[in-house]
C-alpha cells in the first residue's frame, strides 16, 4: 500500500526537443541531449522501484509535450507540463493541486545523480514528524539536488530563486522560518565540465551501482569516450 508521500522529478530545462535543448558546456546538440536524457532516465529507473511506495509525478516543460519518449508514454505515468521559464508559477500550480494532497513531498532536480532508493527512504523518514521539517540534498559544490518538505511554506518557497538554487542562499532563507532542517550530501549536479569530470570519477566506483544500473553506466560511458580529451 502506498504511503501518503509524493516524489516530483523536476526538469531543469527542456529535455526532449532536440532542436531546443540547451547545449551543455562544450557539448554539441546531440550529446547534450544524450547527457540530459541519460540523467533523466537514470532517475526514472530509481523511481520505478519507488512507485509501489510513493506517488511519482514527472514535471516537464510545455515545449517538450510533443517529444515525450516511449519510456514515459505508459498510462501509469503521471506528468505535469508547465513553463520552466516561470518556475514560480508552476510551483504555485503544484502547491494548489498536488502538495496539499500529500503529507510529505520530495522535489528532485533532473540534472542530478547519486540519489538511491535508500536515500529517498531516508529523506521521507526525516520528514515523518509532526513539526514542520525540510530535508535538502546537496553537492560538494553547494548545489541543491533535492528539497523535501512536510509543509509547503509559500512565503519561503515562492521567494526562492529556483533558477540558481545554492546551499548558502537556501540556508539563509530557511533560517528565517521555524523548521527542522536536515541536510544530506555527496550527490552530484551536472552543470558544467567540472561536474562531468566528477561524474566520470564517481561512476568508476563500484558503489555507484546503487544509483546507476549497468545499462545506464553504458549510456554515460559512450559520452565519456566521446569527450575523453576533456576528462584528462
Amino acid at each position: 500500500m502506498k504511503s501518503n508521500s509524493s516524489i516530483y522529478l523536476f526538469s531543469s530545462s527542456l529535455l526532449f526537443n532536440k532542436e531546443a535543448v540547451p547545449n551543455f558546456d562544450n557539448f554539441n546538440n546531440e550529446n547534450s541531449y544524450q547527457l540530459y536524457s541519460s540523467l533523466l532516465l537514470n532517475h526514472k529507473e530509481i523511481l520505478d522501484n519507488c512507485s509501489k511506495s510513493y506517488r511519482i509525478i514527472f514535471c516537464f516543460d510545455d515545449n517538450d509535450k510533443s517529444f515525450i519518449p516511449k519510456e514515459f508514454r505508459s498510462n501509469n505515468e503521471e506528468i505535469i507540463f508547465g513553463d520552466l521559464n516561470h518556475k514560480i508559477e508552476l510551483l504555485k500550480l503544484m502547491s494548489d493541486k498536488y502538495f496539499s494532497n500529500s503529507s510529505n513531498n520530495l522535489l528532485i532536480f533532473s540534472n542530478s545523480i547519486g540519489i538511491s532508493f535508500t536515500d529517498i527512504q531516508k529523506a521521507f523518514n526525516l520528514l515523518s514528524i509532526e513539526d514542520e521539517a525540510i530535508v535538502i540534498g546537496k553537492t560538494n559544490r553547494d548545489k541543491i539536488v533535492f528539497i523535501g518538505f512536510n509543509s509547503f511554506n509559500k512565503e519561503l518557497f515562492l521567494d526562492l530563486n529556483w533558477d540558481s538554487l545554492n546551499y548558502d542562499n537556501l540556508l539563509a532563507r530557511i533560517g528565517k522560518h521555524d523548521n527542522f532542517l536536515h541536510v544530506l550530501g555527496n550527490y552530484l549536479a551536472i552543470n558544467d565540465i567540472i561536474d562531468f569530470k566528477n561524474l566520470y570519477v564517481e561512476l568508476s566506483k563500484k558503489e555507484s551501482l546503487s544509483y546507476c544500473s549497468q545499462n545506464m553506466h553504458e549510456r554515460f560511458t559512450n559520452l565519456f569516450i566521446e569527450y575523453k580529451e576533456l576528462l584528462k
